[in-house]
């Protein structure tokens, strides 16, 4: 089954959001994971992000922290990551990831702009999303491409400002590659 995986630093706040959302908006048609380039292994989603995911109907207590690895990157058909730093730390993890490996906004932002998928079912139009967003670059370079900002340890206002990021992104991309 096809995968996309998505990173941030300790994969229990950022990135685990990102893939329960995207999961809900993709549903059973791929698989979406998460991981981070500092995880904290085994450790789970904070009481405010797990606030904001219930908020939304979404039960984040099973998520566990996982450390990015070349073999979880490689059984990745898309990586996106939260920031631009993730995706640097993602490339050289896994340079063979390079051009299937992108920031949460490069995705959201080609997404809005209506780069030209392939395909008929989610699956195939996952597929050809490095090849739309390489070919759509130089309309993203017109955008502001923000990182979603690291909540961790802040207040439940900043985690709430990363979460309204990535659901609206999630939303933008799950909306895009159901066609």
């Amino acid at each position: 089954m096809p995968t996309v995986l998505t990173v941030c630093t300790g994969n229990i706040c950022r990135s685990p959001a990102a893939e329960l959302l995207l999961q809900r908006e993709l549903g059973d048609a791929i698989t979406v994971a998460s991981a981070g380039t500092h995880a904290l292994v085994g450790h789970g989603i904070p009481a405010p992000m797990l606030t904001e995911l219930a908020a939304d109907g979404i039960d984040g207590a099973a998520h566990q922290g996982a450390l990015l690895t070349e073999a979880v990157m490689r059984d990745a058909d898309v990586i996106i990551t939260m920031t631009r730093d993730h995706r640097r730390l993602a490339v050289q993890t896994a340079p063979g990831a390079l051009k299937r490996t992108f920031t949460l906004a490069e995705v959201a932002a080609a997404a809005g702009t209506g780069a030209t998928l392939t395909g008929t079912t989610v699956a195939e139009r996952l597929a050809s999303l490095p090849a739309a967003i390489a070919a759509h670059r130089h309309i993203l370079a017109d955008f502001d491409l923000s990182d979603v900002p690291d909540p961790y340890r802040r207040s439940q206002d900043a985690y709430h400002e990363s979460y309204t990021m990535i659901r609206g992104a999630a939303r933008e991309i799950g909306a895009w590659l159901r066609g």
